[in-house]
């Protein structure tokens, strides 16, 4: 191995391994931004309360699903209104374990991972869970996370 190789793959790997130090903590920051908002929108459908439901989701979602297609806001914001007034219990379980967050640029973040649902028709009958996989593209909105974009799959 020649003298200006060798040299020019340490140089590379010192300016990759400082430019990998400098990333962790942001990467880090965005990791726990992203994981707050999104516990923060499902709480809401946990607890079937419509509010954090609206301020978590941006005005300009798109929601493509692999059986129903797309949907925007407010057809999500009324299907969701509906769901609270009907007798079944439906809960996300976050699998943080399965989670992958990355920068898309200063004001978006992409969140691709798998969560469970379980539904309970009823409080006569049993839960059943599932688990699904999502990519979502956060925004960042007035120094607030929105999700903004969901793709959600494999049901």
């Amino acid at each position: 191995m020649n003298t200006t190789w060798m040299m020019a793959a340490c140089l590379l790997a010192a300016g990759s391994g400082a430019w990998a130090a400098d990333k962790a903590p942001a990467q880090r920051q965005l990791e726990a931004e992203i994981a707050a908002a999104d516990a923060h929108l499902f709480a809401g459908l946990n607890q079937r309360d419509i509010a954090p439901m609206k301020a978590g989701f941006s005005t300009r979602l798109e929601f493509y699903h692999d059986r129903t297609g797309l949907t925007g806001y407010a057809e999500n914001i009324a299907a969701f209104e509906q769901n609270f007034r009907a007798p079944n219990r439906i809960r996300r379980d976050a699998m943080p374990e399965t989670v992958e967050v990355f920068p898309a640029g200063p004001n978006h973040a992409m969140h691709i991972g798998q969560h469970r649902f379980c539904n309970q028709p009823s409080p006569a009958e049993k839960e059943e869970c599932s688990i699904y996989r999502f990519s979502m593209v956060w925004e960042r909105e007035d120094g607030q996370w929105k999700l903004l974009r969901v793709l959600s799959y494999d049901h």
